[in-house]
């Protein structure tokens, strides 16, 4: 994309590229919203190489001031050759970024011949990344917001074969783009993740200190009616969520959670910190637990010499460093299975710490090296691994194993490409 930068840096007139900046970008010196900003973002794009990401800037440009004949003219001229490969499936996943989900699943799909392009309307302070990024965090769902993204869906529906929807999301917050994509005949898959479908009432029936997000269970099943009504199929990463699907989809496919083990290399050979180091990295603090954690090292901290690091606001690169210097993860107390982020330590050789219930114990595989605990046992579970320090070696190196054999992305990415053959 050489010749669209130099193009862009022709028609925006700039001289030095140290101006490039989101500041310069967005305002000009008054405050005031700069009119070529789409131009500005496409440009900044297009210097780090991101080209979807600088199709997206063009198009919005175009949407927005379809008087102005400059933004139709670079999407014709740099991205006329944008459409698909047709020797290859091309899905596109939108439109939230799941814990790198969207991203480990895109890689692995791309090792076995299928195109994967990722969309997140969500972008979030762990800077996850995606090929386009449309930034609607604070964005309510109105018939303008509406009609510009169901435009948008008329644009990817021509470049890509299957959507795979995430988290409950679609292309549009209304949900107006799946007629669209009904009447482009174009496969549709959605991946339900935790709080997008858990009904507290159900969660109770075999989790006693079960806690849930979003408490509106009408509102949950009312959207649940709706994309099941145009969505026959959806994926779930564990048992844990069966119960919320099951009789909404016509077909619940189980794919557990995947990870780039590339990304995650653990170091077996290290020695042990003098000092043990516990970490517990909340995004949800009331979810996680977090209050009878604290409790607990606030307790332990009079007996036992150890340290304690709480993760939080900082990038999913800068947490993974902290990560790896930890003797013991801490995840989950509440919900009654492990999460992404139990995945991720794992993967690094660590031992976890994390609430398994005795209901999903029954349907994760038999090698599940977790040590579990809930708000009743936290304390005394990190009391026990204080005195046994010796023993987390082998459980850092059994999780390592145990992630290689059930969530490794290019194995488990396999398993989404056969089902994909199925819509």
């Amino acid at each position: 994309m050489e010749e669209l930068t130099k193009r862009l840096l022709s028609l925006l007139n700039v001289k030095s590229l140290n101006e490039i900046n989101e500041s310069f970008i967005e305002t000009d010196s008054l405050g005031n919203e700069k009119p070529e900003k789409y131009l500005l973002h496409a440009l900044l794009s297009s210097l780090k190489g991101k080209d979807d990401q600088s199709w997206l800037w063009i198009w919005r440009g175009s949407a927005e001031n379809s008087s102005d004949p400059v933004y139709d003219s670079l999407l014709k001229e740099y991205f006329k050759d944008k459409k698909k490969d047709q020797s290859q499936l091309s899905v596109l996943q939108a439109s939230i970024e799941i814990a790198n989900q969207l991203h480990a699943i895109s890689k692995g799909l791309s090792s076995h011949n299928v195109i994967s392009k990722t969309l997140n309307y969500y972008p979030y302070y762990l800077d996850y990344s995606s090929d386009y990024t449309w930034n609607l965090l604070n964005q309510r769902s109105t018939p303008s917001l509406n009609l510009k993204l169901r435009k948008l869906t008329m644009e990817l529906l021509n470049n890509h074969d299957l959507f795979h929807f995430h988290f409950g999301t679609t292309l549009t917050f209304d949900y107006s783009d799946l007629p669209l994509l009904k009447t482009a005949q174009k496969p549709v898959i959605m991946h339900h993740w935790g709080s997008d479908v858990r009904l507290h009432s159900v969660a109770l029936r075999t989790n006693p200190y079960a806690l849930v997000k979003d408490k509106n269970e009408e509102k949950i099943i009312q959207k649940l009616k709706t994309l099941s009504g145009s969505i026959k199929h959806c994926i779930i990463p564990d048992y844990e969520l069966f119960p919320y699907v099951k009789d909404f989809y016509e077909k619940v496919h189980i794919v557990p959670s995947m990870i780039d083990l590339s990304k995650y290399v653990p170091k077996h050979d290290q020695s042990k910190n003098k000092v043990p180091i516990i970490v517990h990295a909340p995004t949800s603090p009331f979810i996680k637990g977090t209050k009878y954690i604290l409790e607990a090292v606030e307790k332990l901290k009079t007996r036992h010499e150890f340290q304690f690091k709480l993760v939080q606001g900082i990038s999913h690169e800068e947490a993974k460093e902290i990560y790896k210097q930890a003797d013991l993860i801490i995840d989950q107390l509440h919900i009654g299975s492990y999460g992404l982020f139990s995945v991720e330590a794992m993967a690094l050789g660590k031992p976890v710490m994390c609430w398994i219930t005795d209901e999903m114990k029954k349907h994760y595989p038999d090698d599940l090296p977790i040590i579990s605990a809930n708000p009743d046992t936290i304390k005394d579970s990190l009391e026990y691994i204080l005195k046994n320090l010796d023993m987390l070696s082998d459980v850092g190196k059994n999780s390592r194993i145990y992630v290689e054999k059930h969530h490794d992305a290019s194995v488990n990415s396999l398993l989404i490409r056969d089902i994909y053959q199925t819509l």
